[in-house]
């Protein structure tokens, strides 16, 4: 539904309650918690297949996801941080007991109240990424990853090449990677991709022939 706003009035003959409506008997607690609940700004899905699983070898997914707990660690040291900061600031100006601190004060207790929500997201990932790390049979040293490079490119220019010669432009190219990832394709051995998944066999016609 809709929101309605107040028949425009002249700015000078506003009140500071003819501004804006208040919205906030309209988010009863179910909507408040489908806030929370819906949380997380990339699935486990995407942090699996497109975030870890994009690289070409275990060497490389296994430094993605390092470096994504890395990543994660520090924002939320970091934004953890902020938030008792914030919290610290409220209290000094509602301690002033003046009028405009007072709506300070809200302001931020309102931007403490969506840091929490993202917060709940950041910690799904987290616990994604974790079960990730965990199921890594080995865990690499520098060492191992920089002697891996090699392979590692090869493969990864082999099958960019292979993909751009197939789709004909970037863009498809980028889009038959896509489906890669997910295992609705996989790479031939011989060269070429295969179709994997049904739903790419029925589009292509093919069952384990190779894409050309």
């Amino acid at each position: 539904m809709a929101v309605r706003y107040h028949k425009a009035i002249p700015l000078g003959q506003r009140t500071h309650m003819e501004l804006l409506p208040d919205i906030t008997d309209k988010f009863t607690p179910d909507i408040l918690l489908a806030m929370a609940e819906v949380q997380q700004a990339r699935s486990d899905f995407q942090l699996e297949k497109f975030v870890v699983n994009q690289h070409d070898t275990e060497e490389m997914r296994y430094q993605q996801t390092v470096i994504e707990l890395q990543q994660l660690y520090y924002t939320i040291k970091t934004v953890s941080l902020e938030m008792k900061k914030s919290e610290i600031e409220i209290n000094k100006l509602r301690a002033t007991g003046d009028e405009v601190d007072e709506i300070d004060a809200q302001i931020k207790e309102l931007g403490l109240e969506q840091t929490r929500l993202v917060g709940i997201g950041a910690f799904r990932e987290l616990d994604t990424l974790m079960s990730i790390y965990n199921s890594f049979e080995h865990k690499y040293t520098r060492a191992e990853i920089e002697a891996a490079q090699p392979d590692y490119w090869n493969k990864r220019l082999s099958r960019q090449a292979t993909l751009e010669a197939i789709g004909g432009t970037q863009a498809q190219a980028a889009h038959l990677d896509s489906l890669r990832q997910i295992g609705a394709l996989e790479m031939a051995p011989e060269g070429g991709i295969r179709a994997v998944s049904q739903e790419m066999q029925q589009i292509t016609g093919q069952t384990q022939k190779e894409l050309s």
